[in-house]
């Protein structure tokens, strides 16, 4: 299921309600909105929306923009009868973060941590698996020679661990195998 329907602002701010609550902080709809748009440097959810130059709030790869932890803090101290404190930036802007990467396409679990699967660029449409999924060797595992930056489907490898542009990378050609199979006849011999 690709996921560029998804008003990732939106689910930022349900996110950032959501995961306040079992610490007793009550979060309005208007307030999370506004400190999302914080989180990206803009004034408010209007302000952000409005700038023509401004994040595309359809992008998967929000995330990395929402560190503006300065601008959350002024963003709480603004608030009326708020129950945060501008102390709570870091972690408001870590819930942030979170709540603008895609969900994982196999548990749902949304979590800056999540991958993108494939070789894919910073504004590539990607499905996005959490660690805890990614970690099943069954389903995911990482290119030899992309490492573990690039996540990719286990049957989007070869035998060897290797991704489509990747294979192949370990093989010898013909002339390389016979200097490999002489090499080893000598020092057989010489046993």
């Amino acid at each position: 299921m690709r996921q560029d329907d998804i008003d990732y602002t939106k689910q930022a701010a349900y996110f950032l309600r959501d995961a306040v609550k079992p610490l007793r902080i009550e979060i309005g709809s208007s307030h999370a909105h506004m400190l999302v748009a914080a989180a990206l440097r803009y004034g408010s959810r209007r302000a952000m929306l409005d700038d023509p130059n401004g994040p595309y709030v359809y992008d998967q790869w929000l995330s990395g923009q929402a560190d503006c932890v300065d601008g959350i803090r002024d963003a709480i101290s603004k608030m009326r009868d708020a129950s945060l404190s501008p102390d709570q930036a870091p972690m408001i802007a870590q819930l942030i973060q979170d709540g603008l990467t895609p969900a994982c396409m196999e548990c749902g679990t949304i979590d800056s941590r999540n991958m993108p699967i494939g070789a894919v660029r910073q504004g590539d449409e990607a499905e996005w698996v959490c660690m805890e999924c990614a970690s099943d060797r069954d389903n995911y595992g990482h290119c030899r020679c992309c490492g573990e930056e690039v996540l990719y489907e286990a049957d989007q490898l070869d035998e060897n661990g290797l991704c489509e542009e990747h294979e192949g990378e370990f093989d010898l050609d013909p002339e390389e195998e016979e200097d490999w199979e002489s090499y080893i006849e000598n020092i057989q011999k010489d046993d």
